[in-house]
């Protein structure tokens, strides 16, 4: 019994936090990690510095595979 009260009590708790992510973290660089620093987050103008090495990566990656 006391178990039981103790695995809804945590689930309940996850499903919380959860919730309060979802809500807090709708930005659109919610996801990254230089979020808080970032120029252009801040200034909410220019281009997003990780976004461009992780298209420039992904580009370069193809590449490699339509070659070999």
């Amino acid at each position: 019994m006391l178990a039981d009260v103790l695995v809804i009590a945590a689930v309940a708790v996850a499903l919380g936090l959860s919730i309060r992510a979802v809500i807090r973290g709708s930005s659109d660089c919610c996801d990254c990690a230089s979020g808080k620093g970032c120029a252009a987050h801040a200034s909410h103008q220019g281009r997003c510095p990780a976004a461009k090495d992780m298209v420039a990566n992904a580009e370069k990656a193809l590449g490699k595979a339509h070659k070999a």
